[in-house]
Parts: structure tokens; C-alpha cells; sequence
């Protein structure tokens, strides 16, 4: 029978995957609640207000997975900035009254939906815990399949970009990494070249790298040799500079398709780089943070100026925005910045950056720590750096998904602590950290 890997960070607090406030061994009705969960989580059920189904189950089921969540290093401040970001996007609204409009048919969702992306987290660090990463990942990735929709134009354009990649990626890496490392490599090799042969180009140069990260785990890394975590991060940001040049160079020489190349062609010629040509946003959010560097608030509707700003900003770097995406897209109605990062500094402010930097920490910290000890699973790894991606180059709204199982997988346990026995003197484990 195979057994599921567990992480040594975890084994060292005491805890286990079979976690519950029950015992050691969680019941079967709790095993069958924490699927469940994690499936509704997925699945992105919308009600009003932009609340999902999801988020409702998280928050009812709060008592349950907040010692989980304690048990977690940044995970209680990952929960107290996140709450003083969503009541820091409210006051915002409210302070820029004088030269702003707010939309409470915006503001409220917006704020919802941030702190569903926290109550999120948190019920899937308990699933974790309860079932087991590679169990807790599949029946997400079960929520992820059953939300499809055929019907949208997107989806009709690529199926697999905009339909099938995420759900298929999830479960198939999930069950990869229960069958063992070589698994988890050539499934990440077969999605690298799906990706590839249907015009992903992200999700290519992503796959590569973890690809890349477990072969190296399986090569080098060895109980006697292991790497520091700090070599492992300076390492990662090697890597993934070579993987985006390669990918880069693949792209521009058509191995990636016809429409790929003459797209990112284009987007240098423009710009001088993929990243900026295929993301003006980017320059749209600085030029806002420096005429606006508090940011504006949850609902707050964008002026001629915020928009004149913005588009002298996408000028500077050759991209032309008088093309309706601008006024339609990016400002109709309210800021939508194309990152997480703009997203939540137009919404939330200086909070909102300081909540993004953490999960940027708790994402490549996660990796750094896991493949220096060689446990880095393939979903993690591919998880973490589309999320790390997302944090720049991709709405919060789409972002979403991925980074509550990202955030979920990679947060660290807290190191066990020690205290002296009320007897012997010896030094024993703290009990309060036992299952």
C-alpha cells in the first residue's frame, strides 16, 4: 500500500494528517465533512453580493480550523492583516469621499471577497490536516472540474486554457504525488507539453520550472546533502530567470505555435519585454501609486484623471490605450488593475500591500523550506509559483482559486516548542501542540 509523504516541518509539531479535534485518527464523518468542504470551496458557487457557497461553509465552519491555523507560522498574522485590509478598503471609500465616488454595489463585494480568500485558507489548512495534502488537493480539484462551464466564449476559444487546465492539473498532480516522485515528474512533463501545444504560454514556463524543481529533488537532494533554504531561494530565483528566458526563446522561434510567436513578437516590439507587453497593467498601477499612493478604497469609482494617469503610464511603454479596454475593462465602474498586487492596493491601500507581501513570504519561504528538505510536492510547487505569478500578473477574482490552495499547501507548521517537565527536568513537548 502506498503511503502518503509526510512533511518532517509537520511530523516536528506534533501534528498529523489525521488531525481533528476528535483524535489522532479523525472519524469518518469528519474526513467525509472536510471533502465535502474543500469540494463547495472549488466549486465557486455564487450567491449575492458576490458571496460564494464556499466561503459560507469556511466562516460556519471557523471553530473547527482556527486552532489549525494557529498551529501555522504567519498564520495568525496572515488572518489579522488580511481583516485589517478589509475594514482598511471600507475606511479608504469613505476618506476619498471628496474626490472619489464610492459604489456600494462594488464595495461590498469586493470586501466579501477578500475575506472569503482568508476564510478559504484557513479551511483548507484543516482539510490538509484532516485528510492529507495529496487528498485535500484532489477533492479541490474535484470543486474545480464540477465548476466548469462550456458555455463561455473563452472556453469555446482554447478549452484547455480557459476550462480544463487548472481541474486537470490539480487532480493529476494529487494523484502523482501519492504514486511517488518519478510520477509527479513525467505528469508534469505530459501537462508542460499539453500547455505547450495549446498556447499557455504561463502555464508552460510554470509547469517547466516545477518539473525542473522535483527532478532537481530527486537528484541531488539526499538526507546527508541538503541544501540551506536561503541557497534554495537564491537558487529558485536563478531558475525561473533561465526557464523564462528558454521559454522566451521557444516562443519567439514558434515552438510554441504560430499565434504565440507573432503575439509575443508583437508585445516586444511594443514594449521591449513579454512581461510588460503582455501586462500594461503594470505600468497603469505604478503610475496610480505615485499620484495616489494610499489608494482609493473597496467600490471607489475611477475619475477622468485616475484614467488620464493611467494611460500616460501605459504610453510610457509603448502600449497605446485609447482602445476601449481602458475606459471598458479597467476602469468601468470601478479600478481593475490585472494583479492581485493592484487589485488589493486600489482596494485596501498600504494593508493590502503588506497582506500581499506575506503571501509572497509564506509562498517561496514554503517552497524554499520543503525542497530543501525534499518533500516539495509537484502541486505545491506548481501551485506556489502560478500564485507568485498571479500576484502580478492576474486579477484577484481569477487569482483566487489557485492561491487558496497554494497558501494552503504552503504554509509552515509552527517549530515545536519545549518546555521543562513539571518533574524530571528533562525537557519535554509542549502538549498544547498535540493533536
Amino acid at each position: 500500500m502506498i503511503q502518503p509523504r509526510t512533511d518532517p516541518a509537520v511530523a516536528a509539531t506534533g501534528s498529523s494528517v489525521a488531525l481533528s479535534g476528535s483524535g489522532v485518527e479523525a472519524r469518518t464523518w469528519v474526513r467525509v465533512l472536510a471533502a465535502t468542504a474543500v469540494v463547495v470551496l472549488g466549486m465557486r458557487l455564487t450567491l449575492p453580493q458576490g458571496l460564494q457557497l464556499g466561503f459560507v461553509v469556511a466562516a460556519v465552519l471557523l471553530p473547527v480550523w482556527w486552532a489549525n491555523v494557529t498551529r501555522r507560522r504567519w498564520g495568525v498574522a496572515f488572518m489579522v492583516v488580511g481583516a485589517v485590509a478589509a475594514l482598511a478598503g471600507l475606511w479608504l471609500g469613505v476618506a476619498n469621499l471628496g474626490d472619489h465616488e464610492v459604489d456600494p454595489a462594488s464595495a461590498l463585494p469586493m470586501t466579501i471577497l477578500l475575506v472569503g480568500a482568508l476564510l478559504g485558507v484557513g479551511l483548507f489548512i484543516w482539510a490538509k490536516d484532516v485528510l492529507g495534502a495529496e487528498w485535500a488537493t484532489l477533492w479541490f480539484g474535484v470543486g474545480l472540474a464540477l465548476q466548469l462551464t462550456p458555455s463561455t466564449a473563452l472556453f469555446a476559444s482554447n478549452p484547455w486554457k480557459f476550462g480544463f487546465a487548472l481541474p486537470a492539473t490539480v487532480i493529476a498532480l494529487a494523484l502523482a504525488a501519492r504514486l511517488g516522485r518519478r510520477w509527479e515528474l513525467a505528469t508534469l512533463l505530459v501537462l508542460t507539453l499539453v500547455a505547450a501545444l495549446n498556447d499557455f504560454r504561463s502555464a508552460f514556463g510554470l509547469l517547466l520550472l516545477a518539473a525542473i524543481l522535483v527532478f532537481v529533488q530527486l537528484a541531488i537532494v539526499r538526507p546527508h546533502r541538503r541544501p540551506s533554504p536561503v541557497a534554495v531561494l537564491v537558487g529558485l530565483g536563478a531558475l525561473g530567470f533561465v526557464v523564462f528566458q528558454l521559454g522566451q526563446a521557444l516562443i519567439l522561434d514558434g515552438y510554441l505555435g504560430l499565434a504565440a510567436q507573432s503575439r509575443s513578437v508583437e508585445q516586444l516590439r511594443v514594449s521591449g519585454s513579454l512581461i510588460l507587453g503582455g501586462r500594461p497593467e503594470l505600468a497603469a498601477t505604478l503610475a496610480l501609486m505615485q499620484h495616489h499612493p494610499w489608494g482609493f478604497g473597496a467600490g471607489s469609482v475611477p475619475t477622468p484623471d485616475d484614467i488620464l494617469i493611467a494611460k500616460e503610464g501605459m504610453s510610457s511603454i509603448g502600449y497605446q490605450p485609447n482602445n476601449g479596454y481602458v475606459e471598458r475593462f479597467m476602469f468601468g465602474g470601478n479600478f481593475e488593475l490585472h494583479s492581485v498586487f493592484g487589485n488589493l492596493w486600489s482596494q485596501t491601500g498600504v494593508a493590502g500591500l503588506v497582506l500581499v507581501g506575506l503571501m509572497f513570504a509564506v509562498l517561496a519561504l514554503g517552497m524554499a523550506r520543503r525542497i530543501a528538505d525534499g518533500t516539495a510536492t509537484g502541486i505545491l510547487l506548481y501551485a506556489s509559483a502560478q500564485s507568485i505569478w498571479n500576484l502580478f500578473f492576474s486579477p484577484f477574482y481569477g487569482a483566487l482559486t489557485t492561491l487558496i490552495l497554494a497558501l494552503g499547501l504552503a504554509f509552515l507548521p509552527v517549530a515545536r516548542r519545549r518546555e521543562r517537565g513539571p518533574r524530571s527536568g528533562t525537557l519535554m513537548p509542549d502538549e498544547s501542540l498535540r493533536p
